[in-house]
This record gives C-alpha cells, structure tokens and sequence, in this order.
C-alpha cells in the first residue's frame, strides 16, 4: 500500500488521482478548499479543507496534517489559470499575483513542507505545462507561472538528488484550466484554433484518462529514461511506452 499526498484533491485530475489510488488500495492524504464530496467517507482518504494561498496558517495546518508520513509520491497537482484570456497590459497586478500565489508560491512552501522533515517523499510529481516554454497570447499569468514552475522544479533537483522530480505538462484535459482557456475571444486567433481543435473526438482526454496515464508513466520512468527536474509534455512520453512496447 503506497502513501500518497495531493493537492486539488476536490476536482479535476487532482480527484481523478485520489480515486486511482483509492481503487488500488492506497492511502491518500489530501488538501483543497473543497471536501471531494464523493470520496470523503473513505475509510482512506485523509482530508485537510485548506485555502493553500493563505499561506501562514497553511503551512502549519498542512505541518500538522502530514506529520511523519513517509509519502511514496507528492502530487502538486493545485493550479488555476485565472480569468478569461486577457492581454498583458489588461492583466492587472492584483490578478496576476494572484495566478503566481497559487501556481508556484503555494507549490514551494508545501514542497519545502514536505521535505524538510525526517519522513522521506520518494518523488514528487508537479502539474506543469507547456505554455511554461511555449507561450501564447491571452495567457501571460498562467504561462509566467508554468515558466517559473519548471525553474522552480529544476533547482529543487538540483539541491534534493534523492528524491525523483516528474515534471509533466498534462496537455489538454478537461478540467476548469482548460475550460478557461477555451473561452478566448478573437483577439487571440491561437487559443481560437485550439478551440476549434479541441472539438475534435479524442483531443481532450478525461482527468481519469490522463491521471491513468500519469501513475502507468511513473511506474515505467526508469524504462523510458525520465529524468528528474526536466520537463516532458505527456503525450511524448506516452509515445515512448508505445515504443517500449511495439519496437
């Protein structure tokens, strides 16, 4: 039985993973504003309600919560994208410090939470992006975050060489950060045609697909060379377990 903690635990690929490791007889430990209303009988799912941008009493509630678990993987999976795409001079301050609290700032005093005690995390897996590398129009708070979230995940590498850093871009799923993008207007012709594409049968995947596919992508890392602290779009990966398998 694996040890699990997840953030976003109540939505999205957040409560898709809970409910994977759940069914595969795991114990989850799990934060959010909201209870997974669903699951919050199970005899093993730990849930803490907790705001993870109201940082001070956070981060001792969250101390408390995990104790000395020794957690087999992290998921740091909490992220908004904010408002409707905007332009960047429309964005404003207050707007976009607020994506950067919840994208990256949360991520490293939860991960500075659990690594600084005596329990151990085997890996920690974060919610990246491509849009961390590859930016487009509409999306600067969202992209700024991603882009400092693979810095971010780099350094703690660098100085943490015992523990395994997955940083995945989870493209194109149908969670609330998609749905938000969806809704640009014309003045961003790029997040028009992925619109446009998204319509097609196959292109967005469920969160239950792709959490699936991300515990099948961990379980296989060292077969498909993954590297820890660099970032990897997940559909490259799922290639590569195709080729792993018919070669």
């Amino acid at each position: 039985m694996a040890q699990v903690f997840i953030t976003g635990v109540s939505t999205g690929i957040g409560l898709a993973l809970a409910r994977l490791h759940l069914a595969r007889g795991d114990e989850v430990w799990g934060v959010s504003r909201r209870a997974p209303i669903d699951l919050i009988t199970h005899p093993r799912l730990h849930f803490r309600a907790l705001d993870l941008c109201a940082e001070d009493p956070g981060q001792s509630l969250v101390q408390a919560f995990i104790g000395e678990t020794a957690f087999d993987t992290a998921y740091l999976n909490a992220g908004t994208f904010g408002a409707a795409p905007e332009l960047a001079s429309q964005t404003s301050v207050d707007a976009f410090r607020s994506v950067l609290e919840l994208n990256l700032v949360a991520v490293k005093w939860v991960l500075d939470r659990l690594l600084c005690r005596q329990a151990s995390v085997r890996q920690v897996v974060f919610s990246a992006s491509v849009s961390g590398i590859r930016q487009r129009a509409g999306m600067l708070s969202y992209s700024v975050s991603k882009a400092a979230l693979n810095a971010l995940a780099k350094v703690y590498h660098l100085e943490n060489p015992d523990v395994f850093f997955a940083v995945l871009g989870l493209c194109n799923v149908d969670t609330t950060v998609a749905q938000t993008i969806l809704q640009a207007d014309e003045r961003f012709p790029e997040l028009v045609a992925l619109r446009e594409r998204s319509t097609q049968e196959g292109y967005i995947v469920s969160p239950e697909q792709r959490a699936q596919q991300i515990v099948d992508l961990l379980a296989k890392r060292h077969a498909i060379a993954l590297q820890s602290g660099q970032f990897y779009e997940i559909r490259h990966l799922l290639e590569r377990i195709d080729l792993e398998v018919c070669p």
